[in-house]
Formats: C-alpha cells, sequence, structure tokens
C-alpha cells in the first residue's frame, strides 16, 4: 500500500464500516470514548477533539467523513500543517490526539490496527524546561487584585483564587467543588478523582475557609445547583468548563501587571507546589496533595528549589573561590 491509498486491508474489510455519520456525531463518540475508556479529564478530552476536528474540517469538511478513504498521507499532510502553524507553540498534543483517534476508529473496526505508528514521534526530553510559576509576591498581588471591590464579583474570585493557590487544586477541581465536597468541622475539602480517577483530600485553610463562607453567604446566587462557583450573570449555573477559571486569573495577571503565560490557573497551582517544596515538604507529601500518579510527575519542581540545589552543585571549572 502506497501513502496516498485508501486505509484498506484484510484486518478492516469494507463490510464494517457503517452509514457514515457526521463529524459532530463523531467527535460526541470519540470524547465519550475518550472518557470512559481512557480516562481523560474534560479539560484534556476538549483538546484532544479540538485538533481532532480541525482535522475533519480540513479532510472532509462539511461532508460526513468517509473512513474508507483515509489515508497515511492525509494524516500526515495535517500533522505538517500543524507543525508549521506561526499561531501555535510546536507540540505533540496533535499528533497525540491522532493516534487516540485511531485507536479508536481500530475500536469501532473502522481502520486496520496499526497506523497510529505511522505518525512521527517527536522526542521530548522529560524535565527539560522549568516550569512556570509564580513568587509568593506575585500570588499576594494577584489576591488583591481580584479582591478589590471595585472589580466584578470580588468575593467569588478571591476564593478561587485561595483554592487555587494555597491547596494546588486543578481549574477543573474548582468548577465542580460542590457543596458537599468541604467538611467545615474536620477542615477537610474532598476532590473527587475526574482526572486520574482517585479522590484525595485536602486542608481547609483558614484564609480558604474564611474567603469560602464570605462567597457562599454574602455573594453566591440564590441556587438550586450544590457546586458552590456559579456564573454571575441570571440564570446562575455552573460554570461550562475550566477555561472560565483561567479567564478569571488572566485578567487578574494582567491587572496586576504580571506577564500573562500558558495555563494562567495552573501557574497558581506551580505555586503551590514550590512553596510546599521550599518549606521541606517531601516530594511524596507534594505528589499526594497535587494528586500526582507518579513522583516523576513532581520531580520537575525539584528545578525551583534553587537553595537545595546550591548546596549539591559542583564547583565551575577553573572557580578558586
Amino acid at each position: 500500500m502506497t501513502q496516498s491509498e485508501p486505509l484498506r486491508g484484510k484486518e478492516c474489510p469494507a463490510t464494517l464500516f457503517p452509514s457514515n455519520k457526521t463529524a459532530a456525531q463523531f467527535l460526541s463518540e470519540f470524547d465519550a470514548y475518550l472518557g470512559a475508556v481512557k480516562g481523560l479529564a474534560e479539560g484534556t478530552r476538549r483538546k484532544y477533539g479540538r485538533f481532532v476536528q480541525r482535522f475533519l474540517d480540513g479532510w472532509c469538511g462539511d461532508s460526513p467523513p468517509n473512513w474508507q478513504d483515509l489515508s497515511i498521507e492525509d494524516l500526515r499532510t495535517y500533522v505538517r500543517h500543524e507543525r508549521s502553524s506561526k499561531r501555535r507553540r510546536p507540540s505533540n498534543s496533535p499528533i497525540v490526539a491522532l493516534r487516540a483517534m485511531l485507536r479508536f476508529l481500530v475500536v469501532r473496526g473502522l481502520v486496520p490496527p496499526g497506523l497510529e505508528e505511522t505518525l512521527p514521534r517527536i522526542r521530548r526530553w522529560r524535565h527539560a524546561t522549568l516550569p512556570a510559576s509564580l513568587s509568593s509576591d506575585d500570588v499576594d498581588r494577584l489576591v488583591r487584585c481580584v479582591a478589590d471591590a471595585a472589580t466584578f464579583q470580588p468575593l467569588r474570585n478571591t476564593a478561587i483564587m485561595l483554592l487555587l493557590a494555597r491547596t494546588g487544586m486543578r481549574a477543573a477541581e474548582v468548577v465542580h467543588l460542590s457543596l458537599d465536597d468541604v467538611d467545615w468541622a474536620s477542615g477537610i475539602i474532598h476532590i473527587r478523582g475526574a482526572k486520574n480517577r482517585r479522590d484525595r483530600d485536602l486542608p481547609l485553610f483558614r484564609d480558604v475557609g474564611r474567603a469560602l463562607l464570605a462567597y457562599i453567604k454574602r455573594e453566591r446566587p440564590s441556587s438550586s445547583y450544590r457546586t458552590i462557583f456559579l456564573q454571575a450573570v441570571a440564570p446562575a449555573r455552573p460554570f461550562s468548563d475550566s477555561g472560565a477559571i483561567s479567564k478569571i486569573v488572566r485578567r487578574a495577571l494582567n491587572r496586576a501587571d504580571i506577564a500573562p503565560a500558558r495555563g494562567a490557573a495552573h501557574l497558581l497551582r506551580h505555586a503551590a507546589a514550590t512553596t510546599m517544596l521550599t518549606g521541606g515538604t517531601s516530594f511524596k507529601n507534594i505528589a499526594d496533595v497535587l494528586g500526582h500518579q507518579s513522583l516523576q510527575s513532581t520531580a520537575i519542581y525539584a528545578k525551583l528549589d534553587l537553595p537545595s540545589l546550591s548546596r549539591i552543585a559542583m564547583p565551575w571549572p577553573g572557580d578558586r573561590s
């Protein structure tokens, strides 16, 4: 089979192909597969969906996808286009998303197995870069900015900011936090494992508890929803996704004159991890607080612990001091 030939073969006979569904139907089923089978978090599923949507837009346009016509060259053309885009930072995400799509198609019997291996693998070194983070002074400035009475929803946004900065919660976890998840008597916040299906308990710090109570009692709209954080505009509903949390943080970064970066809400999670590390907290405890399944995910923060690194640094060649 040449690179331009459709993906057909004995492993995937034409009789297995159902009548073509619309791209929207396919994306909905793909998202359900990523959640139910792969256990991916909402934000990751949404990101994969965006890349697959762009592939479908370029490959079949407004027509229903006909998987019998899919070729290796179609896949590689999309990857080359994504890699050459000057609007987006180079990333492996488009390739990872396409591999997930191809595995889903194999499960459904729509393409032969092994096609994901035809996509290029781009080597990325683990921990090759420093994690973006904020200093404790930056965090304090952000909290002051959102707490300003002249800003929109100051009590809600202060509670959100403190949750992110003090506990290291993910934005998606803040979005889904329920009134039933806060144990006021025991001082515990129960986090339901959306990303890795592992629940965990976090301490309810005093300033976080005060901020939550202030929002619930004085600013939160009356609602039948148990979700703590609600949109302020009527009808008061929970945020649709974690992007709303990042927008709140990004606006605060702009008001505080702090250079914004990718993953605005995640900056506060990094700040919480760095504060714990420099305070002497072990990697195991940090991993438990952040909900990391592997200590390798936590180890990157060691690069930000400059005092500890300075104690083990080798002297510069030729330096006699």
